[in-house]
């Protein structure tokens, strides 16, 4: 889990968590929220997700996980 640094104003890790996404489906967009950084807004089928350091080699766009959620 995630929670938001007010001090900082940036959204920092709980429990080691590295990066957590928000799918908006009604709008096609993800927000990813990367730990101790600015929230980053994808929206374009073509964009190119971020991904936790685990999970380097996945290579992940906003349209394939919305084909997925179809």
């Amino acid at each position: 889990p995630l929670f938001y640094d007010e001090g900082a104003k940036a959204v920092r890790p709980l429990h080691g968590c590295e990066m957590g996404w928000l799918v908006e489906p009604n709008e096609r967009s993800i927000l990813v929220y990367p730990a101790g950084k600015q929230p980053q807004f994808f929206h374009t089928p073509d964009a190119r997700l971020p991904v936790a350091s685990l999970l380097d080699t996945l290579d992940l766009t906003v349209g394939q996980v919305f084909g997925w959620l179809q």
